[in-house]
């Protein structure tokens, strides 16, 4: 996971959470604030994810701001959701729909890049 596609993809899933939090505010403020924390707190997982991978596996690996990560994205960001969750002024299924749009655009996004991958000839063509 590179940072272009971890910027590309925060993007499109920022549109797609903007146009779903207006369309659902139709049924009600609450829902369309649910979407927009939802969509929120997965890009910010995304975004911690790319961070981990990056201190892990990059090309200056370092233990320590991995596991700086690591400590940012889990306990931090889980008891973030917790607490979205357990608030009155935010429905649950919205968050679950936005953290869905967010899910739906990075696999799409994976998908057009292996069928990229895939239509690639050998000899450069």
């Amino acid at each position: 996971m590179n940072d272009r596609f971890v910027k590309a993809t925060g993007l499109q899933a920022v549109a797609a959470i903007a146009l779903a939090a207006v369309i659902a505010a139709w049924w009600g403020l609450h829902l369309a604030i649910g979407i927009a924390a939802g969509g929120a707190w997965n890009l910010a997982s995304l975004w911690c994810l790319a961070r981990v991978l990056r201190a892990w596996m990059g090309p200056s690996p370092s233990t320590v701001r991995a596991v700086s990560w690591v400590v940012i994205k889990f306990p931090l960001l889980y008891f973030l959701a917790y607490r979205l969750l357990s608030s009155p002024s935010i429905s649950s299924i919205g968050f679950g729909i936005g953290f869905t749009i967010v899910l739906v655009v990075a696999l799409a996004r994976l998908a057009a890049y292996a069928q990229q991958l895939v239509s690639a000839r050998v000899d450069g063509r």
